[in-house]
């Protein structure tokens, strides 16, 4: 579901009666039983996410709905609910994300769901990937760390007893480790994901939390705010430290997780969803941690992306079903069986956070307030992944090239939509 945020037009519900419930959210209830069509790219496959518990308690609580649940993997999820857009018989509720609620918010497909009683619960600094000028679209659901694993019998073989916290002691963990002949750091960049990662990741540190807010407006730019960042990276692919053409040919989630979880490296960078996966398969002691991106003295700061959620289908002629099954997903017993599937922080009030043994201080950052989404996502432009994803990959094969001309790079092919 991370490998793309590529945009999805879905809408038109299939035609099925009116339910039998008592919404929370509704003034009037249905009558009549009702099928409800429900797709998203978890739910299935290897992103169960909890969710099929979470539709047989749906059911359970509403015996006059029986959900049709689809699940379509993030890569075919386009195409997938593109054609259903096109002959209009889309599911009644469908999963988002940022940059599907921008999409399908423009072109007339998302409900208005700013009267539900959620939504006063959603925290104020994910609340901006639900809304559109003032309104909520979505109930944003998931806010995922995105960090620095770290395999800690390799960095005890190099006499390294602690997760480095700053840049400087990072730079010098992998120098330790190349002169140890030992592992380093995994950046596996094939189609420019992790380019874009780690930078965000970085700036977490080194950019200030309003850069991405400002950025639509035209008070952000790329250059020169986040030369700090490509400086950081350069210094990696320029001293030896990564081989940066190497990254570029190496696939990050299926080939990038099996060699780090078969303890080919000591670091790599990767998002909390693979913490299950790695626990089981690992025959080491690991953790996930803040990108160590700050000068001496510092303490690393928290990045999180901002993933996938819920919206329903203006077409849909379900709506209170559909914004009943939405609503239910807020509910703290079935938003926090999620969260804890997938590793990830709440996104309401009343809903806390999944512990994480493995991810302690990731989550210590996280709640002392040392924290970010992606600053990326808050951009509107609706090619803004694969755009960095270029200069990504391109810095990579050569990082000679001068910070003005890769950011420059962005400013023009990453345009202000305000």
């Amino acid at each position: 579901m991370r490998k793309s945020l590529a945009i999805v037009a879905v809408a038109a519900a299939m035609s099925i009666g009116l339910a039998g419930c008592s919404p929370s959210n509704s003034s009037s209830s249905p009558s009549k039983h009702v099928t409800l069509n429900v797709v998203g790219f978890e739910g299935g496959g290897t992103e169960i996410a909890n969710i099929p518990t979470i539709n047989k308690a749906f059911e359970k609580k509403y015996p006059n709905i029986t959900l049709d649940y689809k699940y379509v993997s993030n890569s075919e999820y386009d195409q997938y609910n593109n054609t259903r857009l096109a002959s209009g018989t889309a599911a009644d509720v469908l999963m988002t994300n940022p940059t599907r609620v921008q999409q399908w918010e423009k072109q007339g497909y998302l409900a208005d769901l700013s009267n539900q009683s959620w939504v006063k619960d959603v925290l104020p600094n994910v609340a901006p990937f639900g809304e559109i000028k003032g309104k909520t679209y979505a109930f944003t659901q998931q806010n995922i760390p995105i960090g620095l694993y770290a395999n800690l019998d390799i960095l005890k073989k190099a006499g390294i007893d602690t997760v480095p916290q700053t840049w400087p002691e990072f730079i010098s963990a992998l120098q330790k480790l190349k002169s140890a002949n030992q592992p380093g750091l995994l950046l596996a960049n094939q189609t420019g994901w992790t380019s874009e990662q780690v930078s965000m990741a970085l700036a977490a540190s080194l950019v200030p939390n309003s850069w991405g807010p400002n950025y639509d407006t035209g008070k952000s730019t790329w250059n020169p705010a986040f030369s700090p960042v490509i400086d950081r990276v350069k210094q990696l692919l320029t001293t030896g430290l990564v081989d940066g053409k190497l990254m570029n040919g190496i696939e990050p989630f299926n080939v990038g997780n099996s060699q780090f979880i078969a303890g080919k490296w000591a670091f790599t960078v990767m998002g909390a969803w693979e913490l299950q996966a790695i626990k089981a398969g690992a025959k080491f002691d690991f953790s996930l941690n803040p990108m160590p991106g700050g000068a001496a003295g510092t303490k690393p700061k928290s990045f999180t992306f901002v993933g996938s959620g819920w919206g329903v289908n203006a077409a849909s002629p379900n709506q209170i079903a559909a914004k009943e099954y939405v609503a239910f997903m807020t509910e703290p017993k079935n938003d926090g069986g999620y969260l804890a599937a997938e590793n990830s922080f709440s996104t309401l009030k009343n809903v806390p956070s999944p512990t994480m043994p493995n991810a302690t201080s990731f989550v210590q950052a996280f709640n002392d307030g040392r924290t970010t989404p992606s600053p990326i996502e808050f951009i509107q432009y609706p090619t803004y992944e694969q755009q960095f994803w270029n200069v990504g990959m391109s810095l990579f094969n050569d990082p000679t090239q001068s910070d003005s001309s890769l950011l420059s790079t962005l400013d023009k092919t990453i345009p202000k939509t305000k």
